[in-house]
């Protein structure tokens, strides 16, 4: 481990904590794309509030939970997959060693670099563990909201608009930990390799919440002003 690896170390934590902050946190919040969905999934409960058959809501959470459940599983295995790097590490150290490139790694550097992305996943999978709980949280309070018509009925819609919204947080934390995986496995490849990635991934998600045409669509959907983007994604 260099100097320069620890520096690229420190822009990806800031980068990521910056991410977070900005899309989630920060005033810019209410201009992207993750809030624009906040206010629909308020629609929502509120229709469903209305609806006294509620069979097409259930089912949309049912597959929101499968979902949730598939990429919890997919983070599972990919800490699997590292604990099988760290047990191949001379054999892929040596690939490396051999390429046209002719990596130089060390096997300490190797081993902290594999347990980077490892936590990245298991972070991850706590994430969409915790987003696949409140999904099933949100599915018993829309069950014991009243029929519609009946005193509470919209209130009990909002309370499970709330439950929905934290679980989707949940679950865009989890994706954006898998997002920035990416980041940590260029490390491999040097510093500059990882700071690059790093910003590459992180540019992207902003595009997505700022300037996507999903953003452009959540937003009109919403009745929000400023929905126009000239962006793509």
């Amino acid at each position: 481990m260099t100097s320069y690896d620890f520096a690229a170390l420190g822009f990806f934590l800031a980068a990521w904590w910056l991410l977070g902050w900005v899309i989630d946190r920060s005033p810019l919040h209410r201009h992207t794309l993750s809030a624009a969905m906040e206010s629909q999934r308020r629609a929502w409960m509120r229709a469903m509030a209305r609806r006294s058959v509620r069979i097409v809501d259930t089912n949309i959470i049912s597959g929101l939970q499968n979902s949730t459940s598939f990429f919890a599983s997919t983070a599972l295995l990919a800490v699997g997959a590292g604990f099988g790097l760290i047990t191949a590490a001379d054999t892929i150290i040596q690939a490396f060693e051999a390429s046209t490139l002719h990596f130089r790694i060390d096997r300490g550097a190797f081993y902290l670099k594999t347990a980077g992305v490892m936590a990245l996943y298991a972070y991850a999978f706590f994430k969409f563990g915790w987003s696949y709980r409140l999904f099933n949280y949100c599915a018993v309070m829309m069950a014991a909201a009243p029929e519609a018509g009946e005193p509470g009925a919209e209130d009990a819609a909002l309370h499970a608009a709330e439950m929905n919204i934290a679980a989707a947080g949940q679950f865009t934390a989890g994706m954006r930990a898998f997002f920035l995986a990416i980041a940590v496995l260029a490390w491999f490849l040097g510093a500059a390799a990882f700071a690059a990635a790093t910003a590459l991934i992180v540019a992207a998600l902003v595009n997505r919440q700022f300037r996507s045409t999903a953003r452009t669509a959540a937003r009109l959907a919403a009745g929000m002003d400023g929905g126009a983007s000239s962006g793509r994604g």
